[in-house]
């Protein structure tokens, strides 16, 4: 996979997201990363005929959801995904602090490739995105169409 394919986070939490990101820094993540606040925007950046201007015009290689969104949630936007037409091939792991065995399963049973609840402590939050970054960017292997 080449280097500058982005990882998006969906999280209308700024400090949230800065401490992701620096939990896959920590974890040895150097790939670009791109942010929306909100799941309408992320349904722009992976509908490939809506994509907002001045983004990349790659599909990011993967998606950092969280399910506590402003308007559309995140299990929302993994079902509006999920109907779409032509949903783009990109795998969506949820990133939440619920640890709910209903929103587990029904964020599987809408196409989350994955689950992972976020960690209270500093030091098990970088485990936990050293365990993803191993997974989703050595072990893997994602769809081409999206590299």
């Amino acid at each position: 996979m080449k280097e500058h394919c982005p990882l998006l986070i969906v999280d209308d939490s700024d400090e949230d997201y800065e401490v992701t990101c620096w939990a896959l820094r920590q974890a040895g993540f150097t790939r670009p990363v791109m942010h929306c606040a909100r799941a309408e925007e992320a349904l722009l950046q992976l509908c490939p005929l809506s994509r907002h201007p001045g983004w990349t015009d790659r599909l990011p290689c993967l998606v950092l959801l969280d399910l506590n969104l402003p308007g559309m949630n995140g299990l929302q936007l993994l079902e509006v995904l999920r109907q779409t037409e032509q949903p783009p091939a990109v795998p969506v792991v949820i990133l939440s602090t619920s640890k709910n065995p209903r929103d587990v399963s029904a964020c599987y049973r809408l196409g989350a490739a994955g689950y992972i609840c976020k960690p209270l402590g500093l030091e098990q939050f970088v485990e936990k995105m050293r365990g993803l970054v191993r997974y989703w960017f050595d072990a893997a292997t994602l769809p081409e169409d999206i590299l």
